[in-house]
């Protein structure tokens, strides 16, 4: 990726998240064209920020069955970082690295999380419901209680025996 078109992210979300200006488009882009940059990296760089959400639901997770033993090891990418509290994203590498969900659910946790993230404040508690909904093994579950100290004051006493 070009320098420019980099530089103008960054100008753009300084723009917007630091500064919490409300500008509009046309103003911006005059602006930056003023400062010497190009109109097809402007373009790029707003593209990127507009359609940095569909880039998160498009990554790739390689699922055959060669990689069973191997250790998933998982980076939050920057748009991640953006849409996920810090102490979530600890959170969920404690999970991750428990060992206990397969990659496909860990993944799919992580894309649920971050369009609840659009609606509503992500905690703990929101974490646990996302991960209800994609585990259907209870006894995955359970191991998650039982691993993850996190959720023992979160979910009552009687939803952590099995049946």
């Amino acid at each position: 990726m070009k320098n420019n078109i980099i530089e103008i992210v960054s100008l753009l979300i300084q723009r917007l998240l630091v500064d919490g200006e409300v500008v509009m488009e046309e103003e911006i882009v005059m602006e930056l064209l003023e400062l010497g940059y190009e109109i097809k990296d402007i373009d790029e760089a707003f593209e990127l920020i507009y359609n940095g959400t569909e880039i998160i639901e498009a990554e790739n997770v390689r699922t055959d069955s060669s990689r069973a033993f191997e250790i998933y090891n998982r980076v939050f990418s920057e748009a991640e970082k953006l849409y996920l509290p810090l102490n979530i994203q600890g959170l969920l590498i404690k999970v991750i690295f428990s060992g206990v969900l397969s990659i496909e659910e860990s993944e799919e946790i992580i894309k649920r999380l971050i369009q609840a993230s659009y609606h509503e404040h992500i905690s703990r508690l929101s974490l646990w419901d996302v991960i209800e909904e994609v585990v259907e093994d209870h006894s995955k579950l359970y191991l998650l209680l039982n691993e993850i100290s996190e959720f023992k004051d979160i979910v009552p006493d009687a939803y952590r025996y099995l049946n």
